[in-house]
């Protein structure tokens, strides 16, 4: 029926509904608010914890660069192939409980480039550098021998500084102590590789470089590989030439 009077009370009704507001359940869902904070966070920003399983990596491609570069019997490309590997770790490494080891190693690679580059053999091809089927991540900067002995401590002391830096970084927090402690290690074990005693034994030890290398002009020979005599280590069956 639908008299005057009706139409009024249903306008009353309407009226009331109004003037009580929205639904507070249905205000919760629709506007997120502090019960929600990743709704607010910037696209492609995670926090990364640190777990066994990312340290290992970490650990490991560091441990296969100190093998790698050990392998290099031409010991004038073993301290920019440590660089150039290190390169590597600090690039892709994860962020979040990782970032300050990160940055130390970043800043011990560009380090350990620079000593290099700042005693380069001109005499010695500047390539990448092949050891077995693995080759080198990019080009490297061979060492004047006369260089070797000196700047061999010098790169043990940026190792070390490095080592130094990472257990620092993670004081007060012993959580990620643990892996860092682990990193650090792997760095140091690196340091073997720069002993002066060792890095100065060139005596007999050659490069194998592609035929006709030597005849390239210079911008070329940076784009060469260069196939370096192995050093055997147990069980190894590959032999020096």
């Amino acid at each position: 029926m639908n008299t005057p009077l009706h139409r009024t009370t249903l306008l009353a009704a309407a009226l009331a509904v109004l003037a009580s507001g929205p639904d507070p359940a249905a205000a919760q869902i629709a506007a997120p608010g502090p019960a929600h904070p990743h709704a607010l966070a910037a696209p492609g920003l995670t926090r990364v914890t640190a777990t066994a399983a990312t340290t290992d990596r970490i650990v490991a491609r560091i441990e296969a660069a100190r093998d790698f570069c050990g392998r290099i019997a031409q010991h004038a490309y073993v301290i920019d192939c440590l660089a150039a590997h290190l390169e590597g770790v600090a690039r892709d490494m994860p962020g979040g409980d990782y970032r300050a080891a990160g940055q130390i190693l970043d800043r011990t690679a560009r380090d350990l480039r620079r000593l290099a580059e700042a005693n380069a053999d001109p005499a010695l091809p500047r390539g990448r550098v092949r050891v077995g089927n693995a080759t080198s991540p990019r080009a490297l900067t061979p060492v004047r021998p006369d260089a070797l002995g000196r700047i061999g401590p010098q790169a043990s002391a940026i190792l070390q500084e490095a080592e130094t830096q990472l257990l620092r970084s993670a004081e007060g927090s012993e959580r990620r102590m643990v892996h860092y402690r682990r990193i650090a290690a792997a760095v140091g074990s690196t340091k073997f590789l720069m002993r002066s005693a060792r890095l100065g034994q060139e005596q007999g030890q050659k490069v194998a470089i592609m035929r006709g290398i030597a005849d390239l002009p210079e911008k070329s020979k940076t784009l060469s590989t260069i196939a370096c005599d192995q050093i055997p280590t147990p069980g190894d069956r590959s032999t020096a030439t």
